[in-house]
């Protein structure tokens, strides 16, 4: 059973590697995270019931021996996990899956995994969904929707191509610029755009009244028996500075022709380290407690604050995603997924950022000493 590995699995032609792996993920690719399993660099166990998308890790202290991070889900038949991830296992026993379904966290901790859910995923349902929004409860929407028409700002989907990819550069680097981890690209559990046709692959850009590209999101289809059924927005890049509703604005418009097409969710990925306590599953306390801290004070690694809470006004479907691991401590393999993800650069880093993000917190909580009463003239 071939593996795709290191040097070969990123020098590997993409449609080549969409030759080799879209009949499966044609058939089985219903996951958030299915279709980014093509993204360049990834490592690949084929077998004849699917594939198993990963990266190899390796550390001095928590990764002596190589450890396959798995991005998500298998992708073949649902009733085939197990048998694929025991033949997986047998040729690479140390592993971890970064974000996977309910069921496939299940299958995992049968065959002695720890899991813990990880955080959430919003689903919106497109056929029911408002998308010109409300001042009750979908306010963002409503406030978006007005933003886009004061600037006159038109959203379009496009042939990529067709855009000049100066601005398209232009518009990431300014996007990246606004972000903690700014120096370089986070990949992995959001990948990075191609700004060239990607089958099946939607792209809708956002445009101001010069015609110029202020804003883009590209959804990655989900399949479900060879047809799609749903998208995620696994790319989303704008000028925040400027505009900083347009994204949600660009999913709307999105949303409205997908309707059409019958197309039944649009799910807006990972949140990370949110609402953990909504997953049936929390096996690992030290796992748990480190997603806790991260969330609660690693606003210095990644806005996981800001992330949660624009993601809540979307008021979809919250659907608990989950992590396993098979490392006798599961905690640590959380770092290497920061690690592969670019994330973290290094974990003295990484503890460096979380401690100034606890001293912030505690900086903020510390009540502020009473002013001193003025004296009146009557007193």
């Amino acid at each position: 059973m071939p593996s795709i590995l290191g040097k070969e699995a990123k020098s590997i032609d993409p449609v080549a590697k969409w030759n080799l792996l879209s009949p499966s993920l044609k058939r089985y690719g219903a996951g958030s995270l299915s279709y980014a399993t093509l993204q360049q660099g990834m490592e690949y166990f084929i077998h004849e019931l699917g594939y198993i998308a990963f990266i190899t890790a390796t550390h001095p202290v928590f990764a002596r021996k190589p450890k396959r991070i798995i991005l998500t889900d298998p992708v073949c038949d649902p009733s085939d996990l197990s048998a694929l991830i025991t033949a997986f296992l047998q040729e690479y026993p140390a592993a971890v899956f970064g974000v996977v379904s309910e069921h496939c966290a299940g299958i995992l901790r049968q065959i002695g995994f720890k899991v813990n859910c990880v955080g959430y995923e919003p689903e919106l349902a497109v056929q029911t969904y408002n998308t010109q929004g409300n001042w009750k409860e979908l306010d963002m929407i409503k406030r978006a929707r007005n933003e886009a028409k004061r600037e006159g700002l038109t959203i379009r989907e496009v042939d990529i191509a067709t855009v000049p990819i100066d601005q398209l550069h232009a518009l990431s680097s300014k996007w990246l610029q606004g972000k903690k981890v700014n120096d370089r690209e986070i990949w992995i559990y959001a990948r990075r755009p191609v700004y060239q046709h990607e089958p099946d692959v939607r792209k809708f850009v956002a445009f101001d009244k010069a015609g110029t590209a202020v804003g883009y999101v590209f959804y990655d289809p989900m399949y479900r028996d060879g047809k799609v059924y749903g998208y995620s927005a696994n790319i989303v890049r704008c000028d925040e500075a400027k505009y900083g509703r347009l994204a949600t604005t660009v999913h709307m418009v999105a949303m409205e022709t997908f309707k059409t097409e019958g197309i039944e969710v649009l799910n807006l990925l990972l949140c990370p380290f949110t609402n953990l306590d909504k997953g049936i599953y929390a096996d690992d306390l030290m796992t748990k407690w480190f997603f806790q801290i991260s969330q609660r004070f690693g606003g210095e690694i990644y806005n996981f604050k800001g992330l949660a809470f624009h993601k809540s006004k979307y008021r979809g479907y919250e659907k608990p995603v989950y992590y396993a691991s098979n490392s006798a401590l599961p905690s640590n393999d959380v770092y290497l997924a920061f690690l592969t993800a670019d994330i973290a650069k290094s974990y003295f880093a990484t503890m460096k950022l979380l401690g100034i993000g606890v001293i912030k917190e505690l900086y903020k909580r510390k009540p502020k000493p009473a002013k001193a009463a003025v004296p009146t003239a009557q007193s």
